[in-house]
C-alpha cells in the first residue's frame, strides 16, 4: 500500500504469456525427461488450463472511520436487496429454468468485527470486505472468485486469461456500482419528501406514498426481498407472491387493490411497464427509494409504534433515568428528521 502505482504495475504485468513461460520453465525441471529419440517419436507438448482464479479491486480510504460506517450500511442494504435478479446482474449472466447451483446473497460474520458480504453464482462468488494493518481498516476490497471459467462464458485454456480478467473486473465494478447506488443519499435532494405529495397525470390525481401505508410498504418489501423476482413480473404473479409471503387471503388484499397500489409506484417512477405488455419491473429509482422507505418503516416507525403501544398500556410515570433521557433525545432527533422530510407529526 506504500506504492500503489508500483503494485498496480506488477499486477498488470501478470499476463498469459508470462504465466506460459513460467509453466514451461517448471515443466522442463519436474516432468519426465525424454531422450532425443523418444522426444522425436512422441512429440510431447503441454497445454495449460485455469482452475480457480481471483481478481480483487481495492478502494483505499484516507481514514478508517468513514469506511467502517459505509461498509456497515452497505452490508445491511446488500442483504436486503440481494435477490436473484441483482445477483445475476453482478455476474453479467442470465439464468433459465435449467439453471443449477447457488444464487444468493449472504452476510458472513464468522469473524467478529469483520463481516464479509458474499454474492454466490453457481460455483463462483464475489465478496466484499474491509482490511488494513495494525487494526486500522482503510481498504474496501471487492473480490470475484471463479471456480469454473465456463460460468463466465470463458474457456479454461490459459490464453483466455485476458478475457477472464475482463469478466472478473467487470463483476467487481458492478458490485461497487450497486453499492454506490444503494448508499447514495436522497434526503437532501428532496426526493423522499416528494414521494408523499400527490401526482397529477392528466386530470387524474394519484395519492402519494406514505410511510404509514401498510399495503404500499408490504408491496415494496416483497419486490425488494432477496427471494423476489428474477426480472420482470405481472400483477397476478406479484399478487400471488404477496399473499403467500404475508399469509393473506384473497379477501384481505384483492388484485384490484394491488393494481391501485402499483399505480402509485408508477406515478412516482418506482415501477415501470415494459412497453405495451402486461409486465412490470422495478426501476433503479424504485430500488434506491424503495429501500429507504422500507428501512424507515421497519427500523424506525415500526419499533417506535411498538414502544408507544407499550407505554400507553401502563399509565404510571416511569422514573427519570438514562433510558428516559435517551428517549427524549430520540424524540428531538425525530422531530428534526420529520421536518426535514416534510412529514406531519402524529396527532
Amino acid at each position: 500500500m506504500a506504492d500503489v502505482a508500483a503494485l498496480q504495475f506488477a499486477a498488470d504485468g501478470l499476463s498469459a504469456a508470462l504465466l506460459q513461460r513460467r509453466c514451461s520453465y517448471w515443466v522442463r525441471r519436474l516432468v519426465p525427461v525424454f531422450s532425443p529419440v523418444e522426444r522425436a517419436a512422441l512429440a510431447p507438448g503441454y497445454r495449460y488450463s485455469m482452475a480457480q482464479m481471483e481478481l480483487a479491486t481495492d478502494v483505499i480510504f484516507k481514514r478508517s472511520a468513514p469506511l467502517t460506517a459505509l461498509f456497515r450500511r452497505a452490508c445491511e442494504l446488500g442483504v436486503l436487496v440481494g435477490g436473484a435478479q441483482r445477483t445475476t446482474h453482478l455476474f453479467g449472466r442470465r439464468i433459465s429454468r435449467h439453471y443449477q447451483g447457488k444464487l444468493q446473497t449472504v452476510l458472513d460474520q464468522r469473524e467478529a468485527g469483520h463481516p464479509v458480504l458474499r454474492w454466490y453464482y453457481q460455483t463462483s462468488f464475489a465478496k466484499q470486505y474491509t482490511r488494513g494493518d495494525q487494526h486500522t481498516d482503510r481498504i474496501l476490497r471487492t473480490e470475484t472468485c471463479s471456480n469454473d471459467t465456463r460460468h463466465f462464458g470463458v474457456g479454461r485454456r490459459l490464453e483466455n486469461l485476458p478475457s477472464l480478467r475482463e469478466k472478473l473486473a467487470a463483476t467487481n465494478e458492478r458490485c461497487l456500482a450497486l453499492q454506490a447506488e444503494l448508499l447514495a443519499s436522497t434526503i437532501d435532494t428532496g426526493q423522499l419528501a416528494a414521494l408523499a405529495e400527490p401526482t397529477l397525470i392528466g386530470q387524474r390525481r394519484i395519492p402519494g406514498l406514505k410511510l404509514h401505508d401498510d399495503r404500499v410498504i408490504r408491496l415494496l418489501e416483497t419486490l425488494l426481498h432477496p427471494g423476489g423476482f428474477v426480472a420482470d413480473w405481472t400483477t397476478r404473479e406479484l399478487h400471488t407472491r404477496i399473499l403467500a409471503r404475508h399469509q393473506l387471503a384473497d379477501g384481505n388484499y384483492r388484485l384490484s387493490q394491488l393494481r391501485y397500489d402499483l399505480s402509485k409506484l408508477r406515478a412516482k417512477g418506482l415501477v415501470e411497464r415494459l412497453g405495451t405488455s402486461r409486465r412490470y419491473r422495478l426501476t433503479p429509482t424504485g430500488l434506491k427509494l424503495g429501500v429507504l422507505l422500507v428501512k424507515l418503516r421497519t427500523r424506525l416507525l415500526g419499533p417506535l409504534a411498538t414502544l408507544v403501544g407499550q407505554r400507553s398500556a401502563d399509565p404510571r410515570p416511569l422514573p427519570s433515568n438514562s433510558v428516559d433521557a435517551a428517549f427524549r433525545e430520540v424524540d428531538t432527533a425525530l422531530d428534526h428528521l420529520s421536518t426535514a422530510l416534510g412529514l406531519q407529526h402524529a396527532a
